[in-house]
């Protein structure tokens, strides 16, 4: 299954995934069924729903809310929290699993695969762009609902960069620290990162130098493998030459108690010029300060240009339980979410869609912007953390923890990501 799996991830992702018709919008009102998993409309039932996109709860929770209007047989629970791995399998181990529930491309889903409903025959899935099939896809089954296209780097404020005269965005590490020394002259600092929240440190910024391989497909086989170790990672240097930026430029041991929240308050707020975030991120910035002048570079983990790319994927799906009580229900929510699409994954959670008969908008904001302009150079990497062991990203955090805390030194760190790659592996 991997080895398939790794050769369709090898695609670079085009401009294709966010191109498509103008659609979604119209509202469609549920009426309910009896079938053998669901319950009669006459009752009120209840869909439990976990996410872990908690940049977006608050519209994610408005969402639910419109959809109960709507229908008033059903009550949503909509659970969105940051400690999402551990809670899922807590609560599939307790006998309260979600009846739809959040998952990741690739290793994810296929490590869910048992738990999850074949959704191959829903109405909108020949709707979903072709470049989110591969990841959603299990023993032949499509078993998620994708959110969106999503990309990451740095994201700037251009307004202090035009300040210390930076009219060059950095393509290479050199030029990267040449930004930060000129940020440290003007007494700015570059960076809050919220190294406390696993997936800023652990998932997305390790990801680069899996992203940076030839073939990144093939190396990450080879780790399973192994025949390829965490050292022999071409650009793991370069990685560690980003994180100690990151720190030295910005808070130093104390990034490793910062938050998301944290780094995105500071930026948002014009104490630090930069921060490693992604498209997402739109929303809680604008919270803040809705008219803050910003873009986003790809991040550099060498002195060639041409290597620095942006990493883009379609990261997220939903999925159902598949021993939900109320799976028909859950199959119409889905129904219904993608119907009014434009309305809420676009326009309320300001995501590029990853359906073909959504559009994308200028309201989506300039991260977006940015990231279709890599897009159409075909300027892009992988997600390779999608190929990783189920649920690593949150281990790999504790040893990347311990070096920017100043406990382990880089040999020490990179033993000890090995040690953890060869237990998940042994699994």
């Amino acid at each position: 299954m991997r080895k398939v799996m790794l050769m369709l991830l090898t695609s670079v992702v085009v401009l294709s995934l966010i191109s498509g018709c103008a659609g979604g919008g119209s509202t469609s009102k549920n009426e309910g069924s009896s079938s053998d998993k669901g319950t009669s409309s006459e009752e009120k039932v209840t869909i439990k729903l976990m996410d872990f996109k908690t940049e977006i709860t608050d519209k994610i929770k408005a969402m639910a809310a419109d959809y109960m209007a709507e229908n008033p047989t059903i009550n949503i629970e909509a659970q969105v929290t940051g400690n999402y791995d551990t809670l899922l399998k807590t609560r599939f181990a307790a006998g309260d699993g979600p009846d739809i529930f959040m998952t990741r491309a690739y290793t994810d889903i296929e490590g869910w695969s048992e738990r999850l409903a074949d959704l191959s025959n829903e109405p909108w899935m020949d709707k979903v762009i072709p470049s989110s099939v591969a990841g959603m896809t299990a023993d032949g089954k499509k078993l998620g609902f994708p959110l969106a296209v999503e990309g990451y780097g740095f994201i700037y404020n251009k307004d202090i960069f035009a300040q210390v005269g930076i009219d060059k965005l950095p393509t290479t590490l050199t030029e990267l620290k040449e930004v930060n020394e000129k940020f440290k002259a003007a007494g700015i600092s570059s960076y809050t990162e919220g190294y406390k929240s696993f997936w800023v440190l652990g998932q997305h910024l390790f990801n680069l130098p899996f992203a940076f391989e030839k073939d990144p497909a093939a190396t990450i086989e080879k780790m399973y493998a192994g025949e390829v170790k965490m050292k022999d990672i071409e650009k793991l240097n370069g990685f560690f030459d980003v994180l100690d930026m990151t720190v030295d430029y910005g808070k130093g041991t104390d990034t490793i108690g910062l938050s998301y929240d944290n780094q995105v308050s500071d930026f948002a707020s014009g104490k630090t010029a930069m921060m490693q975030q992604g498209v997402w991120s739109i929303d809680a910035i604008t919270k803040i300060n809705p008219d803050m002048n910003i873009g986003m570079f790809a991040i550099p983990l060498s002195d060639n240009p041409e290597e620095t790319k942006m990493p883009v994927g379609v990261s997220t799906y939903y999925s159902i339980n598949k021993d939900s009580k109320v799976i028909e229900e859950s199959k119409k929510f889905l129904t219904w979410l993608h119907e009014n699409g434009q309305k809420y994954i676009v326009d309320s959670y300001k995501m590029i869609p990853a359906f073909t008969d959504l559009k994308t908008t200028p309201e989506l904001g300039p991260l977006a912007e940015d990231l279709d302009k890599y897009l159409k150079d075909e300027n892009t990497y992988i997600w390779a953390f999608q190929l990783w062991p189920s649920g690593i990203a949150e281990d790999f955090t504790v040893p990347l923890q311990a070096y920017v805390g100043g406990h382990f030194d880089k040999d020490q760190t990179i033993m000890e990501l090995q040690k953890i790659w060869d237990q998940k592996v042994r699994k």
